[in-house]
């Protein structure tokens, strides 16, 4: 029986452990259906344009940017978040499945775009209404004290198991190829990793949180007293400023880059499914290392790591094209992107000063919506338009994304991280 006066100290190891596995068997998938190179090349052997590429990413930031808000508000009145958090996670889980069944069931290749849309779209949905719940929950489990330590843990089983994945595509697609009935097979063996790992968080203890407050809220009024407490933290607003640079590296630069390198940078389809894998995931471990089992290094001077890796990226795909480039950029986008999913849930829990940290986990992801909506299918429209120029067209998506990158260290300068000393 769950207990709202329990010591969560007390089961730190065990909390560790379930959510340690339930990542494993999640990281096992991301890499073939959200933080994937697979996709993108998939979509282009079945004829699919860069506008169309970049719509897909549209379709997942669209869904975390509305969805959150519908789980966040009923989870809101719930004093324990445990059953809710793996119902949710169940809804992508069978997404994907039904998305590789549907390859065996349907062979015209008109079709397949729109078939991996509508799956991709219910896929999207799912983990939006999952996200802020899961977000909150890995959190709460753990004493403010060990938070970030405990998504260490959880972090490096799931980038263990993302470098697993990476050899596992390589030696896949090495061996079968990228076409539809491939596809088929590694998306529903990622939605079955899905499936369990949901069912490990019935392992986990939490603490009971004191909802009296939220109960007789209507949902406009939850959404807009969210906002209105939003709108008055200067450091959730320039935290939010400075997290557009991981907007450009998670939303597009890890989609496009992985076409650059095949189409411009003579690299296999193969290499790219799997060897991008690994560097990225070597380079996500290594975050895990530095930031968040290290205690040398403050909030502050952790982010900064992030930020400087996003930059380096970048001048990476603008000078340079060698297979070498290629594979240090998996790095450093594997070590911010992993870096930046360590720090980010503690991070917004302590400057929201809230106990339960959901509903800023949603509204982050709404007002980020024009941002993370429109820069991928720009990005897209943009590469098709310029498509004359050849591999130039990427490198001057590339440079203007660097710039921006950039720019956003001015408001990631300005926070006050001294709240978590």
């Amino acid at each position: 029986m769950l207990n709202g006066n329990i010591d969560l100290k007390k089961y730190f190891w065990r909390n560790v452990l379930a959510i340690s596995i339930s990542e494993f068997f999640w990281g096992i998938g991301l890499p073939v259906i959200l933080e994937s190179t697979f996709v993108p090349l998939f979509l282009t052997k079945v004829g699919a344009t860069n506008l169309e590429i970049g719509f897909t990413g549209s379709i997942f930031n669209v869904s975390i940017a509305i969805f959150p808000f519908i789980s966040a508000y009923f989870s809101s009145k719930l004093e324990y978040k445990r059953a809710i958090n793996v119902w949710l996670q169940i809804i992508p889980s069978l997404a994907v499945m039904l998305l590789g069944l549907s390859y065996f069931l349907f062979t015209d290749l008109r079709h397949v775009y729109y078939i991996f849309i509508f799956f991709y779209s219910l896929f999207s949905i799912g983990l939006a209404l999952s996200s802020p719940v899961w977000q909150n929950y890995v959190v709460k489990i753990f004493a403010p004290e060990d938070s970030i330590k405990g998504m260490s843990f959880m972090m490096f089983s799931q980038n263990v198991a993302k470098l697993l994945s990476g050899f596992i595509l390589l030696i896949f697609v090495s061996n079968f190829g990228v076409n539809l009935k491939s596809a088929g097979i590694v998306f529903f063996a990622s939605g079955i990793m899905f499936l369990v790992g949901s069912f490990c968080f019935f392992f986990t203890k939490e603490k009971g949180d004191c909802v009296k407050e939220n109960h007789h809220k209507s949902p406009l009024s939850f959404i807009m007293e969210t906002l209105k407490n939003l709108l008055k933290n200067k450091d959730l607003i320039l935290f939010f400023l400075q997290d557009i640079e991981f907007t450009i590296i998670f939303n597009v630069v890890a989609v496009f880059y992985g076409k650059y390198a095949v189409e411009w940078g003579n690299i296999s389809y193969a290499d790219v499914s799997g060897i991008f894998v690994i560097f990225m995931y070597i380079g996500a471990l290594t975050a895990n290392l530095i930031l968040g089992f290290t205690k040398k290094y403050n909030i502050k001077v952790k982010y900064m790591f992030i930020k400087v890796s996003s930059i380096l990226s970048l001048i990476l795909l603008v000078t340079s094209k060698t297979p070498v480039s290629f594979y240090f950029v998996s790095f450093l986008i594997g070590f911010s992107r992993s870096g930046r999913f360590n720090l980010y849930g503690p991070v917004v829990k302590k400057l929201s000063q809230v106990e339960d940290a959901s509903p800023y986990y949603a509204m982050l992801s709404f007002l980020m919506l024009p941002i993370s909506v429109g820069l991928p299918a720009l990005s897209g429209f943009l590469l098709d338009i310029l498509k004359t120029f050849a591999g130039q067209s990427y490198v001057f998506l590339f440079g203007i994304l660097l710039f921006i990158t950039i720019l956003t260290l001015f408001s990631f300068l300005k926070i006050d991280f001294r709240k978590f000393d």
